[in-house]
């Protein structure tokens, strides 16, 4: 089959792309893309997330046995509306049981995600950006998170990583995240449009076989920046 934006597979991921450590003020930073400049024929979703703490955190949001998690949402253009409201909430509710918070009491974890492009699922590509800026920041974290979204066309193929287009006509829309142990546990379910058990399963295990890629990519680009650095280090010693 033809996709919309060029594609050939319904399976087909569009290339990512990453970097890290992009904004000096911040403890961590990450850019996180679906899509690349390099395919200029395919959209690009494209978010870049940062990392501040711990760090102070005022009296009134003080917790005594773990870190406060504060998630901000700042979209491509203009002011947060209430969709930028509820993208905070599913991204704090996915990502904040992986920070390890009880060691680092009375303090505030600040993540602010700053959308910059849009061609698709952003819920995704945020998810993929604040695990790499966590990451960079040193963060404790019990797993890495990984996220892939699913579109239902009107023939009833899944399309894995949507374009916009694709969004806009497709039945049902999933988006899915998984950690990296063992098991490969749900972190994020969310659902939109109309669906069968069967559909919903269907691309649950569709999801959760691609997120292995983006796992794979994430690792990669994290010994990359590793392996960068060491070499920096060794030669100017």
């Amino acid at each position: 089959m033809k996709r919309s934006d060029g594609r050939t597979e319904a399976t087909q991921l569009r290339a990512f792309a990453a970097s890290q450590s992009l904004l000096n003020r911040a403890d961590g930073s990450a850019k996180f893309s679906f899509g690349t400049h390099l395919n200029s024929y395919l959209g690009e979703s494209t978010v870049v997330a940062s990392v501040v703490g711990p760090a102070e955190v005022k009296i009134r949001d003080e917790k005594m046995d773990e870190a406060t998690v504060e998630l901000i949402v700042r979209p491509a253009v203009g002011f947060p509306t209430t969709k930028e409201k509820v993208l905070e909430r599913a991204l704090r509710q996915t990502m904040e049981p992986t920070i390890l918070s009880g060691m680092m009491p009375r303090t505030l974890i600040q993540i602010v995600v700053q959308i910059e492009q849009v061609d698709g699922n952003i819920l995704s590509t945020a998810v993929n950006a604040i695990s790499l800026a966590m990451l960079d920041a040193g963060l404790p974290m019990s797993s890495l998170v990984a996220s892939i979204t699913a579109a239902i066309d009107q023939q009833d193929n899944i399309l894995l990583d949507p374009s916009s287009q694709e969004l806009e006509n497709a039945t049902s829309v999933h988006t899915f995240a998984f950690d990296n142990t063992s098991s490969y546990n749900l972190l994020l379910s969310h659902s939109a449009g109309a669906f069968s058990e069967d559909q919903y399963f269907s691309c649950l295990e569709a999801c959760k076989h691609a997120s292995e890629r983006v796992h794979a990519f994430i690792r990669t680009a994290v010994e990359k920046k590793i392996q960068k650095e060491y070499q920096q280090l060794q030669s100017s010693s």
